[in-house]
């Protein structure tokens, strides 16, 4: 049976390559997918044929590479103010942001050129990405993924700089990603895909999807979520490629171990989709299956969605509307926002499509793997860990303020479209802030950076904060990516980027004879001091063996000691009438 669903997938490409008026090179050579230059050419020569196909670009790449955006609209509209001017709902497909994983720009090359050729829905515009990762898609060869079952050569996963792409939507240090969410901010999407295909295990089946739907999306956009869903799994199914979320066994590459849920953070595509009221797809095509049915699954998929979209696209307007409005209301500051997930324990029986597998013991490494055998289907039933439970939430303030020499954390913000106003006078505020304790940094860089791991102590205080300091309402659609930039219990915290690196150190010291003479002093003029240091000896013995942890305690004891230093620069009001009353001009 399986053999025979695969001649009949690679019969009907050949058929549509050969009416097709304009075959793609996928289509031609189906175990191939294009260069970038070949791309772009296949891509303005179907919009020299068809004024409903537009070719643009968003942005340059580190090598100086232009990333491509192909746009299709029934009546021809290219530019953002025209297309929500028409009311039209936008749909953005992305593909390559891992450049080895090239099924989605077959696929979607294929699907435009139908719709190009065939027509589509009037009131839905599409935005299609064919290469995100430009530069790394031209690091080609045919060892880039030694996981996967073709095409003959494909692109490298990360960029030039060595950045992985949906690692980086809310740091936001990649050139690309930078131009990317200029393009989310001037076309305001409905609905995003971001197509890429698999690592782990050995299953049945082509396509699996990931989607926000549990709890870290507005609600009413969840709902419709759900039920697009729904539909999908259907329309799958009937085109013979049956639908799973995407497959995270809780043992690694162990199926009978059961399989869970999770909840995307917003570094990644459709975590990150979520945090600015958008529903967010991610597809992940199998990479053992292949290559031509990989495509061809993506493509149903990617028709299936705009099916949908042409028939629910004013109920997912409205709602996206109304998400917006929700995240700038009182109502939505009122309550605590999830910042992080951890996996739960309820299960319900799945039916899973597996294939038979053993574990072994390897004679030269000694440790144990799985071996699929993925001629042999197995369907079998597993525990589905669905439902996540919060592990961390925060309180909304109203506001953020930021001091004003925190420029790059001012330009990560204008990226996300978060609306700044400046003080125009200073003011003494009542504050709710962080200091941070046990910092410590991740030995290795990831994504380039060295992480930091710290303990936030909050701090109620009076500060003073100058003219020219950051005010960040959260009375704004931007309000989930604000809390998850700055809150420091935040996973993608831009703190724990090290964004703030250069506040976790001190700058001024101490000699030992100085402060030894001063502790004498101390104590002569305050005697609960040795009791409130015996104490602390009593508590902790290494701090009680160690002479310059002693030395340091007196020395906190000073009015030398810098009281800035490891102190949170971001402060959070949670009075609205003292954010109203704050004497303020918008930025610039």
């Amino acid at each position: 049976m399986r053999a025979i669903v695969l001649v009949c997938i690679a019969l009907v490409i050949t058929g549509v390559a050969m009416a097709a008026d304009l075959p793609t090179p996928h289509e031609l050579a189906p175990d191939t997918t294009p260069r970038y230059a070949e791309t772009m050419e296949w891509c303005r020569t179907l919009a020299s044929r068809h004024p409903t196909v537009t070719v643009a670009d968003f942005g340059t790449s580190p090598e100086g590479r232009d990333l491509p955006l192909v746009i299709w609209d029934r009546d021809g509209l290219h530019t953002p103010d025209l297309v929500h001017r028409a009311g039209r709902t936008v749909l953005l497909v992305e593909a390559c942001i891992h450049a080895g994983e090239s099924c989605g720009k077959d696929a979607g090359m294929i699907w435009l050129r139908d719709l190009a050729e065939q027509g589509g829905p009037a009131d839905v515009t599409v935005l299609f990405i064919p290469i995100f990762n430009v530069d790394g898609h031209e690091r080609f060869g045919p060892h880039n993924r030694v996981n996967q079952n073709g095409p003959r050569e494909m692109g490298w996963r990360v960029t030039a700089q060595n950045l992985n792409l949906n690692r980086d939507f809310l740091k936001a240090d990649a050139p690309e990603m930078q131009s990317w969410l200029a393009l989310w901010n001037l076309w305001r999407p409905h609905f995003f895909v971001d197509i890429h295909s698999t690592d782990g295990a050995d299953y049945q089946y082509v396509i699996t999807y990931g989607l926000e739907l549990r709890g870290n999306l507005d609600q009413g956009l969840t709902d419709w979520t759900a039920d697009y869903l729904a539909v999908m799994e259907t329309g799958l199914a009937d085109a013979g490629f049956p639908l799973s979320p995407y497959v995270s066994f809780r043992r690694w590459h162990d199926p009978r171990s059961g399989i869970k849920a999770w909840v995307a953070g917003p570094r990644y595509s459709q975590g990150y989709a979520a945090v600015r009221n958008r529903p967010g797809l991610l597809i992940e095509t199998h990479m053992l299956k292949p290559y031509p049915v990989r495509v061809e699954a993506t493509r149903i998929m990617l028709e299936e969605s705009l099916k949908h979209l042409a028939v629910h696209g004013a109920d997912l307007r409205h709602r996206a509307a109304v998400a917006d409005q929700h995240a700038a209301s009182a109502a939505f500051r009122a309550e605590p926002l999830p910042l992080r997930w951890q996996d739960g324990e309820q299960a319900r029986p799945f039916r899973f499509l597996g294939v038979a597998y053993e574990q072994v013991t390897s004679e030269l490494s000694g440790g144990e793997y799985f071996i699929y055998h993925g001629d042999q289907p197995e369907t079998c039933t597993v525990d589905f860990f669905d439902q996540p439970q919060v592990a961390v939430s925060a309180a909304v303030p109203e506001a953020y303020l930021i001091p004003a020499q925190w420029t790059t954390v001012i330009d990560r913000l204008r990226r996300h479209d978060v609306r700044l106003e400046r003080l125009t006078e200073s003011v003494s505020l009542a504050i709710d802030g962080w200091r941070l304790d046990d910092c410590s940094w991740r030995q290795r860089p990831y994504e380039g950076r060295h992480t930091v791991n710290y303990t936030a102590r909050p701090v109620r205080e009076r500060r003073e904060f100058p003219a020219g300091t950051w005010v960040v309402d959260t009375a704004q659609p931007a309000a989930r990516a604000i809390v998850h930039l700055l809150d420091p219990a935040a996973p993608d915290a831009l703190l724990r980027w090290g964004f703030f690196n250069a506040q976790l150190t001190r700058v001024e010291y101490v000699e030992s004879y100085v402060i030894e003479a001063m502790m004498k002093e101390m104590v002569a003029a305050d005697p609960t001091l040795v009791d409130s240091l015996a104490a602390a000896k009593a508590r902790d013995r290494d701090f009680a063996a160690d002479p310059r942890a002693i030395r340091e305690w007196f020395f906190r004891q000073t009015p030398y000691y810098d009281e800035r230093a490891f102190l949170y620069p971001v402060a959070a009001v949670f009075d609205r009438d003292e954010v109203e009353a704050m004497p303020r001009a918008g930025a610039e």
